[in-house]
């Protein structure tokens, strides 16, 4: 059955390593192979084993005595047994405590989870971004090679002294060089893509843009619940504290021989009384200011996360602005102007400083737009990870 069992993992990493990948198919590869996540997740069962010692008593206590108890002259004994006990409902609430360690466990799982999630969102988004300049840069110059090709072939017709060749030539190194250093980029970016995902390999990813959420309720936020399960197990832990202040009952049975009989049986009931409790009562006024803290650390998350997620939005608003900016405006009148200067630059009719600024000036709206779009990328992903829906 275990060897049944490895055998279907590996079929299934292969399988996932031999198609194209988006980011939930990613982020899914990545969390089943994480072992933050696993030594997480054996914590909370540990955890949830530990439920019923809510239910543990004190060792019982067993007394023989046996010696000359009644008379000089005959051997009597006594045995007692006496066990300590709560209240029943002292381990009820001890439970609920225990059974709160345990939510406690799986939202700090969850927290694990979503940010192991960011985590691969912005490298995904970042390699996003350098696959898409690379891409832009190589189109760049496939056009400029088509270019050179056009005055190399003048310069052989003897139309030009091939200073124009040797300046697109100059353009298409330095592009090159661009693309250097992205793909160096690229490929730490994918170095720390691989130790997040606990692989030597990397699958081949389908990338696609973030899409906005129309909700950016924080109240599912992980480390909201976090905090909620924090007061509700202060709160538990207060009641622990003031069922020290209460009784405890002994019960037990005790045999005493009484000149060599064995038949007197004897019931003992007892019971146990902090008189002493000032100690005990500043320890529950503690518990008390405690679950106040964790309160007031509730309402400072929120508002934190409440104040990123206004800011984010702003940016992410003024960056969606910029983007059709430049979309439905300045790169469309880039491109004719380009057009336009290109048929003057063949013609002859402007030198390469002309035709220079403009082609700079189109590749930096081109550059530009990509850049936003990976600000705007990582800003829902940013959202969505404060949301708690990465």
């Amino acid at each position: 059955m275990i060897k049944q069992t490895i055998i279907f993992c590996l079929l299934s990493i292969n399988w996932a390593f031999a198609q194209k990948l988006d980011l939930a198919q990613l982020t899914k590869l990545g969390l089943d192979q994480n072992r933050d996540l696993a030594l997480a997740i054996n914590r909370v069962e540990m955890q949830k084993a530990l439920v019923n010692s809510a239910f543990e008593m004190p060792k019982m206590k067993m007394d023989l005595q046996v010696g000359n108890i009644q008379t000089p002259f005959v051997t009597d004994y006594t045995f007692g047994i006496v066990q300590n006990a709560e209240l029943p409902k002292v381990y009820k609430l001890r439970k609920t405590y225990n059974e709160s360690l345990v939510k406690l466990g799986e939202s700090q799982y969850e927290i694990l989870k979503n940010e192991y999630g960011f985590s691969i969102a912005n490298i995904y988004y970042e390699l996003l971004y350098l696959h898409q300049t690379i891409e832009a840069l190589l189109i760049e110059n496939n056009k400029i090679k088509e270019i050179e090709k056009v005055y190399k072939r003048r310069q052989e017709e003897g139309e030009t002294d091939g200073s124009e060749a040797a300046n697109m030539h100059l353009r298409i190194l330095e592009n090159e060089m661009k693309i250097s250093r992205i793909t160096f980029q690229k490929n730490d970016l994918e170095g720390r893509l691989k130790l997040l995902l606990n692989s030597q390999i990397l699958p081949e990813l389908s990338f696609l843009p973030a899409q906005a959420l129309l909700k950016n309720d924080v109240s599912k936020n992980d480390r909201l619940t976090y905090q909620n399960y924090l007061i509700e197990s202060s709160q538990i832990a207060t009641g622990n504290e003031q069922n020290r202040l209460l009784p405890s009952i002994n019960l037990g049975v005790m045999n005493q021989s009484m000149l060599g009989s064995w038949r007197q049986f004897i019931g003992v009931v007892g019971v146990e009384i902090p008189l002493f409790s000032k100690a005990q009562k500043a320890r529950v006024e503690a518990s008390k200011i405690s679950t106040k803290i964790q309160e007031s650390e509730f309402e400072k998350v929120k508002f934190q996360l409440e104040s990123e997620i206004i800011s984010l939005q702003k940016n992410l608003q003024s960056t969606d602005t910029s983007i059709a900016l430049i979309k439905d405006s300045l790169l469309p009148e880039s491109e004719r102007i380009m057009q336009t200067v290109m048929k003057k630059y063949l013609a002859g009719q402007i030198d390469y400083m002309d035709w220079y600024l403009v082609y700079n000036q189109n590749l930096n709206y081109k550059m530009e737009l990509l850049s936003l779009e990976k600000t705007r990328n990582i800003a829902i992903s940013n959202i969505k990870y404060l949301i708690g829906n990465e």
